[in-house]
């Protein structure tokens, strides 16, 4: 079976990635990483989870946690929050296709990234895309801004509760 077909027809690639290629991927895998951790920690502090509900949330598919902190957030009055979703959600594509993908480098040093499941089209050859370097920086420049925003949530919620608990014990 024929990768890249139909294509340039002196296209050549190997699957000898440099170290340069190697640290992008990493590089955006770690970040999403990152994201999808702090938001565990976000559902923990929203729902004051003890030990046994921390383990289930951590647990859970990024997906599921991402849903339940987009519906605290819609519930807090004058929240602005409309554009990270679509946001997150296509930074979960492109992570999908860079953690899923098998990467290639061609004969005129461009990443190429095949992933069957988004890519097959034909009975008779496999497409893959090209993954340029400036997509890697995009990448995490929209990845770093989503993580940063969600970890000033972190703590606006970590300091609020911290707060309503003294508040509960100074009533007390």
């Amino acid at each position: 079976m024929t990768v890249a077909q139909p294509s340039e027809p002196n296209l050549s690639w190997s699957l000898d990635l440099s170290v340069k290629l190697k640290c992008a991927i990493a590089d955006c895998i770690t970040i999403y990483s990152t994201i999808e951790s702090c938001i565990v920690e976000v559902v923990w502090t929203l729902e004051q989870a003890n030990l046994e509900r921390k383990k289930e949330i951590a647990k859970a598919w990024g997906d599921q946690n991402f849903r339940i902190v987009k519906k605290a957030i819609k519930s807090i009055p004058g929240a602005e929050s409309g554009e990270i979703w679509p946001a997150l959600k296509d930074l979960r594509e492109e992570r999908n296709l860079i953690g899923h993908g098998v990467w290639m480098i061609t004969n005129d040093s461009r990443p190429l990234v095949v992933w069957h499941a988004k890519f097959l089209e034909s009975a008779d050859w496999v497409s893959g895309e090209y993954f340029d370097w400036t997509r890697f920086d995009h990448f995490l420049a929209r990845a770093r801004a989503r993580y940063k925003t969600f970890a000033e949530f972190k703590v606006l919620l970590e300091t609020e509760v911290i707060e309503e608990k003294a508040r509960r014990r100074a009533l007390e």
